[in-house]
């Protein structure tokens, strides 16, 4: 079962169900989840901040790949125009942004994985909120 961590920030939106969806690097096993597995979303980044915002099950997956200013998603290579619209789906003001959020946190070219899920709410009771 993955679990995925985001920054307090998105909180409303995951819990919102705006944001229900996110890129991954690829595992070490390189096996992906597949579609129907349990997935557990976090705010905070290790086990001792962390709380756990929602629970759902994969409803979607899809390869994606960022290089130079291109980007390819399900074997698809994005126009400048859908590559922005992808990054504002991931909460990312631009297209730019994305691409360095990936070149600081995996490098490039990032080789990775789009996941979407279908959340249920859970109710929070944490410090961090």
């Amino acid at each position: 079962m993955p679990d995925y961590y985001f920054p307090a920030a998105l909180v409303p939106e995951i819990t919102s169900g705006r944001k229900n969806r996110i890129i991954a690097a690829l595992p070490v096993s390189s096996v992906l989840p597949p579609v129907g597995s349990r997935v557990q979303l976090y705010c905070g980044s290790g086990k001792k901040d962390r709380a756990l915002i929602a629970q759902g099950r994969i409803c979607a997956i899809a390869p994606v790949l960022l290089w130079g200013e291109l980007m390819a998603v399900d074997g698809r290579e994005l126009s400048p125009a859908e590559a922005d619209a992808f990054a504002l789906a991931e909460s990312f003001a631009s297209f730019v942004q994305l691409k360095a959020w990936c070149r600081q946190h995996h490098g490039l070219p990032f080789s990775g994985y789009l996941a979407q899920w279908e959340a249920r709410q859970i109710p929070i009771q944490s410090h961090l909120f």
